[in-house]
């Protein structure tokens, strides 16, 4: 069996310098007509399905919430694509080609995205850094705002290609508690990223199996 190493991208692989940021909260203040709604709300670990659902839920409009995320995603990805152009702060963290590269190359391994970004987002995101040719395919926050979904799809689809599933050999990278949750949720090997996001001593309390904040530890975890 391969060895499926699934990333997650905001605070694992890249940091948009604030561009999707700046893309969510212009759209929720194009289409709700409301610029307070994203005050004190945390991005950690969420699906942008279930950004968008939160925000219109808070806004009072459950009773069109499908139609309003529909345009909040229009207008999102539209806003994404405009930022990203323009972000002066972009960062790939070290070593995340370098790691990328490495295993792209191998045929015992195979990379693919765990990520809450819709699949567009996420290919914009990855598309400025120059990665997103290292990735087979995806799970992505188009499938459903609950992260283990995320997770179960990505279960399925390894499913399919392998006639024994083997926990061990599948792999969850991510910076937050929910990217541990949902690799936990499928039995893979939960490795924690600290980019600084969430402090270490919550993805600590989240009990991966491992914390790293060097991409240099990873080809351990993951051999060779």
């Amino acid at each position: 069996m391969k060895k499926y190493l699934l990333f997650d991208i905001d605070g694992t692989l890249i940091n948009t310098g604030g561009a999707g940021l700046k893309a969510m909260k212009a759209a929720v203040a194009q289409v709700l007509e409301r610029k307070d709604l994203l005050d004190g709300y945390s991005f950690a670990g969420k699906t942008d399905a279930q950004i968008m659902k939160d925000m219109g839920r808070a806004a009072g409009l459950n009773k069109n919430i499908s139609g309003l995320c529909a345009a909040l995603r229009e207008h999102y990805l539209d806003q994404l694509k405009r930022n990203l152009e323009n972000s002066d702060n972009f960062k790939i963290y070290p070593g995340a080609r370098q790691l990328l590269e490495h295993y792209h190359n191998q045929a015992d391994f195979e990379l693919a995205l765990l990520t809450g970004n819709f699949e567009t987002g996420a290919e914009l995101k990855l598309g400025h850094a120059g990665l997103w040719k290292y990735f087979k395919w995806g799970a992505f926050g188009n499938i459903s705002e609950d992260r283990i979904h995320l997770a179960e799809h990505a279960l399925e689809t390894i499913a399919q290609k392998e006639k024994t599933l083997a926990p061990e050999n599948i792999f969850v990278i991510g910076d937050t508690t929910n990217d541990i949750r949902c690799g936990k949720a499928i039995g893979a090997v939960t490795v924690a990223f600290s980019a600084g996001f969430e402090p270490e001593e919550k993805l600590r309390a989240g009990d991966p199996d491992y914390l790293v904040s060097d991409f240099s530890r990873m080809y351990d975890i993951f051999g060779s």
